[in-house]
């Protein structure tokens, strides 16, 4: 579980560096990063949550990736 910790972190401090200059953004490659790790079944509410709102900083709804694991 701290692997996973440890990547959130990674991701966080990543988007929050470049959110601001969003010509470094690839957008679907962060959401796609963030999206594998949603995808894994031992996640806790708090990384779940944390993960979520990375993936609407970038611009997609949790809606829109519910519909896209079906």
């Amino acid at each position: 579980m701290d692997f996973v910790k440890t990547e959130i972190e990674q991701l966080e401090k990543a988007l929050n560096a470049i959110i601001h200059r969003p010509q470094l953004i690839r957008r679907e490659y962060w959401i796609s990063q963030i999206e594998s790790l949603l995808k894994r079944s031992k996640l806790s509410p708090h990384d779940q949550q944390r993960l979520v709102a990375l993936l609407e900083l970038l611009g997609t709804s949790p809606a829109e990736f519910s519909s896209a694991c079906q």
